[in-house]
C-alpha cells in the first residue's frame, strides 16, 4: 500500500469500527473536587473528558440513531457515535445535531449528552461537575438558549462556560491569548478566519467560508463519478474520505502544476492507482500432471465411444442383413403365393407395392455391400456417370409410365449437370489457389524482403478498408450526420413511393406524404437495416486480415509486436487516457500479435476494471478553499478573506506573523502551510515577517486547550461561568464573555430570538 509512484492502494471497504471508550473514574469522586467536565462539541466528532487529564476519555462521531428492531428488543434502541453503522436498520434514523456547524437538532444532542454522561459514570439524576463546552463562532442566540436550557433543565449542571474551539486550540499551542495572531479554523462543514489581538478573539471581524472537510469528500466523489461514469461499484463516503485523507495535497502554484501534471515524466510518480474489491475470475489452476490425466481420461472415453459406435454399426448391419434375407425370401417366393397373401406379406413389412419391395432390397443390399467392402479393406468400386436413357426419347414413343420416368430423369440430369459444373469450378478455384500459394511461397523463398513488404502493404490496405467501413457505420448510426440524413431520406422516399418510374421519369410527390423518420421507431428500423448490410464483406475482410496476421506471425513476429506497441503508444500518449488510466499499459481490443493469456494476465485485466486513478484530483480537491468557484460557491477564497480581515483590522501586519491553522478540515491537507504562506506574502508589503504554523494536534487541541484554560486560568474560568442563577435571571442566550469566547450583546427590548 503506497502513496506515490506506480503504487496500488487498496481502498477500505465499509465503515470503520467505532472507537472504544476509556475506563472512567467514579463520577462522584471527580465531582467532589470540582473538576470541570470538558466537552468539545464538534460537528464531526465529539470529545469529552476531565479537565485534569491530558486526553479526552471519549471520542466519537456526532451522530445518534433512535429506532426499533423487534428482533433485538421491543423498546426503542439508541445508538450513538460509530455504533450507528453497526445495524443496517438504523441507517434511516441516523441524525446529526448540527446543521452547517450550528446545533439545531436538540433531540439528537440530548442523546449524545446522555451517552457522554452515562459512559463517564454519572448515574444520578443530576450532573454536579461544571461544564466547559465548545461552540461555533458567532453561535445564534437561539441555539445557545436551547443548549443552556438542555444543560440546566435536563441535567441540572451547576455552571457552564462556552468558548470557541479554534481559539482554545490557539491557546493550547501558544500558551496565552496575549500574542497577536490569525486563526484559520477549518471544520467539517465550514472554515473561519478569526483575528486575535488585544488578548481576545475579535469575532466582529471574523469571516466564514462555507467549505470544510466534507466539502472535499463530496467534491472528490463528484469528480470521480464524472471521470468514471460506468464504474462497476459504488464509491461510499467512507472510501472517499479515506482517499482525501491519504492522497490530496495543496499545490504551491496550482496553475503551473496543473499545466504539467499529466506529462509522462510527472504522472509516473504522482498518479495513484486505487484498487477496489473485484470478483475473482474463474481460472485454470491445473498442473501439467492434471492436464495430462484429463487428456488420458478423455482418450479413454473417446475409445469407449468409438467401440460403442462400432457395436451399434455392427448391430445395424446385422439387422440390415436379416432384413435383406427376409425381403429376398419374399421376392423369391412371389410366384408360389397368391395376390392376397403377397399383399398381406408386403403390408406386414411396411411396404405398399412390389416396386417398393425391389427398392428396399436394393437399398439393403447397398448397405450390406458397403459394410462388407469396408470390413475387408477393399476399395469401393468406381461407379460410372449416371445414365438417363429416356431423356432423348420422344414422348410419343413412350408409355405413360415411361413418360413419368422421363420427367424424373430430366430433373436428375439437370441436378447432375449443375453439380458437375460446380465441381469443375471448385477444382479450377482450388487449382488457382494452389498456384497462387505456390507462386507466393516461391516469391517468399527467393525475394523475402519484397514479399514481406507486399504482405505488409496488403494488410494495411485491408485494415484501412475495415476502419473506413467502421467509420462509415458510426456516421450512419449518428442521426445528425449528413450521411445518415441522406440515407434516411432515401428510405423515406422509397417508403413514400418516390422511386424512379419506368422510362426514367420521377413520380410526382403525393399530397398525402407520410412523416416517416419523425419517430424514434423509424430510426430503429433504419439501424436494423444498416446492421444487416455488408455482413459478408466484413467477414471476408476480417478473414483476410487474420490470414495476413498468421503469415506475419510465422515469418515476421517482431513486426506485429511493433504494430501493437505503436498502437498502445498512440493511445497512451493521449491526455484523456493518461487522465483516466494513468501510466497503465493500454489494452488493445484486437491486437495484431497473438496474446498468450495466463492466469495472472486474466486476473490483472479484471482487476483493472475495478481501478480508478487519482492524478489532477489530488490538487484540484483542496484548491476549492482558495477558489470556491470550482464548486459553484459565490464566495471569496481563503486569501481574499484574509486580506479583507487585515484591511478591516487596520492593516495589523502582526497578525500574519502568527497565522495559526487548526481544525479537522483543510488544515490537515499536506502543503497547505506553504501555499498559505506564499499567497499571503504576495499581498502584504515586502519584508513583512510571515509565519504560518499548524496546531500540534489539529483534532484534539481544542479539547486540550479548553481543559488547560479551565485549570490554568481559574479566575477567568470562575468569572465567565454561567450559573443556574444567571440562566434563570438573564435567559438561556446569556453569555459571560472571556477572551476565547463569543461576544454577548443585549437584545433590544421586544426583539425576537427566533421563530415563535
Amino acid at each position: 500500500m503506497t502513496e506515490e509512484g506506480n503504487g496500488v492502494y487498496e481502498v477500505v471497504d465499509g465503515s470503520p469500527e467505532p472507537e472504544s471508550a476509556r475506563p472512567s473514574f467514579d463520577f462522584a469522586t471527580m465531582g467532589r473536587g470540582g473538576v470541570p467536565l470538558v466537552i468539545d462539541n464538534g460537528s464531526d466528532r465529539c470529545r469529552a473528558g476531565w479537565a485534569t487529564e491530558q486526553d479526552p476519555r471519549l471520542e466519537f462521531e456526532s451522530l445518534a440513531a433512535r429506532y426499533r428492531n423487534r428482533k433485538l428488543s421491543a423498546d426503542q434502541i439508541l445508538l450513538v457515535g460509530g455504533s450507528v453503522h453497526s445495524d443496517p436498520m438504523a441507517k434511516a434514523s441516523i441524525r446529526s445535531p448540527f446543521d452547517s456547524g450550528v446545533v439545531t437538532n436538540f433531540d439528537a444532542m440530548e442523546s449524545i449528552l446522555d451517552y457522554v454522561f452515562t459512559v463517564l459514570g454519572c448515574v444520578d439524576e443530576r450532573v454536579d461537575q461544571p461544564i466547559v463546552m465548545t461552540e461555533a463562532v458567532c453561535t445564534p442566540y437561539t441555539s445557545r438558549r436551547n443548549m443552556s436550557e438542555l444543560l440546566f433543565e435536563c441535567y441540572n449542571v451547576p455552571s457552564v462556560v462556552y468558548g470557541i474551539d479554534s481559539v482554545w486550540s490557539y491557546y493550547k499551542n501558544t500558551g496565552s491569548l496575549a500574542t497577536d495572531g490569525l486563526i484559520v479554523a477549518s471544520g467539517a462543514t465550514a472554515s473561519h478566519v478569526i483575528p486575535i489581538y488585544d488578548a481576545r478573539a475579535h469575532t466582529e471581524h471574523c469571516k466564514r467560508i462555507n467549505l470544510g472537510g466534507t466539502s472535499m469528500d463530496e467534491y472528490l466523489l463528484k469528480l470521480l463519478q464524472l471521470k468514471y461514469p460506468a464504474f462497476p461499484v459504488k464509491i461510499s463516503e467512507w472510501q472517499t474520505r479515506d482517499l482525501v485523507h491519504n492522497f490530496v495535497y495543496a499545490a504551491e502554484d496550482y496553475d503551473k502544476e496543473l499545466g504539467c501534471y499529466l506529462a509522462s515524466e510527472n504522472l509516473a510518480h504522482k498518479d495513484v492507482t486505487v484498487q477496489f474489491q473485484f470478483p475473482m475470475p474463474t481460472l485454470d489452476e491445473r498442473t501439467e500432471e492434471d492436464i495430462q490425466r484429463v487428456a488420458d481420461r478423455r482418450r479413454e472415453q473417446m475409445k469407449k465411444m468409438h467401440e460403442m459406435a462400432a457395436r451399434k454399426r455392427q448391430e445395424k448391419i446385422e439387422q440390415r442383413v436379416q432384413e435383406l434375407e427376409e425381403l429376398t425370401a419374399l421376392r423369391e417366393g412371389r410366384e408360389e403365393m397368391d395376390a392376397d397373401s403377397f399383399a398381406q406379406q408386403l403390408q406386414d413389412l411396411g411396404l405398399e407395392s412390389e416396386r417398393e419391395l425391389y427398392d428396399a432390397i436394393a437399398s439393403a443390399q447397398q448397405v450390406v455391400d458397403r459394410a462388407q467392402t469396408k470390413e475387408l479393406g477393399l476399395e469401393p468400386e468406381e461407379k460410372g456417370p449416371p445414365t438417363f436413357p429416356l431423356v432423348d426419347v420422344p414422348d410419343d414413343e413412350l408409355t405413360s409410365e415411361q413418360r413419368q420416368e422421363k420427367r424424373k430423369q430430366v430433373l436428375l440430369r439437370a441436378g447432375h449437370e449443375a453439380r458437375e459444373r460446380a465441381r469443375v469450378e471448385r477444382e479450377k478455384e482450388k487449382a488457382r489457389l494452389e498456384e497462387v500459394a505456390r507462386l507466393d511461397d516461391e516469391r517468399r523463398l527467393n525475394h523475402f524482403d519484397e514479399w514481406l513488404a507486399d504482405l505488409k502493404a496488403r494488410r494495411s490496405e485491408t485494415l484501412a478498408r475495415i476502419e473506413e467501413r467502421r467509420a462509415h457505420h458510426r456516421e450512419l448510426n449518428d442521426r445528425r450526420s449528413h450521411a445518415s440524413q441522406v440515407r434516411m431520406r432515401n428510405i423515406a422516399d422509397l417508403a413514400a413511393g418516390e422511386s424512379a418510374a419506368p422510362g426514367g421519369k420521377r413520380r410526382r410527390r403525393s399530397t398525402d406524404d407520410d412523416n416517416f423518420g419523425a419517430e424514434d421507431d423509424d430510426w430503429n428500423i433504419y439501424r436494423d437495416i444498416s446492421k444487416k448490410e455488408d455482413a459478408e464483406v466484413v467477414e471476408e475482410d476480417e478473414a483476410e486480415l487474420e490470414g495476413y496476421n498468421r503469415q506475419l506471425s510465422l515469418h515476421a513476429p517482431d513486426y506485429l509486436e511493433s504494430l501493437d506497441r505503436a498502437a498502445r503508444a498512440g493511445i497512451e500518449n493521449t491526455i484523456m487516457y493518461r487522465f483516466t488510466d494513468g501510466c497503465e499499459q493500454a489494452i488493445l481490443d484486437k491486437p495484431a500479435a497473438q496474446q498468450k493469456a495466463d492466469n495472472a494476465a486474466i486476473v490483472a485485466r479484471v482487476a483493472r476494471e475495478y481501478q480508478l486513478h487519482l492524478n489532477v484530483e489530488r490538487i484540484r480537491v483542496p484548491e476549492i478553499i482558495f477558489r470556491p468557484g470550482l464548486v459553484g460557491l459565490d464566495q471569496a477564497g481563503l486569501l481574499e478573506t484574509i486580506d479583507g480581515i487585515l484591511r478591516r483590522t487596520g492593516s495589523r501586519l502582526s497578525l500574519v506573523n502568527n497565522v495559526f491553522v487548526t481544525g479537522g478540515g483543510f488544515s490537515q491537507v499536506p502543503g497547505i502551510l506553504g501555499r498559505l504562506e506564499r499567497d499571503i506574502r504576495s499581498t502584504v508589503p515586502a519584508g513583512t515577517p510571515i509565519m504560518v504554523r499548524r496546531a500540534a494536534d489539529p483534532l484534539r487541541d481544542a479539547w486540550r486547550g479548553a481543559a488547560l484554560w479551565s485549570t490554568r486560568e481559574a479566575d477567568a474560568f470562575r468569572s465567565s461561568s454561567i450559573t443556574r442563577q444567571d440562566y434563570l435571571e438573564f435567559g438561556g442566550e446569556y453569555l459571560r464573555e472571556h477572551g476565547a469566547g463569543n461576544r454577548y450583546r443585549t437584545m433590544p427590548r421586544g426583539a425576537s430570538l427566533g421563530p415563535q
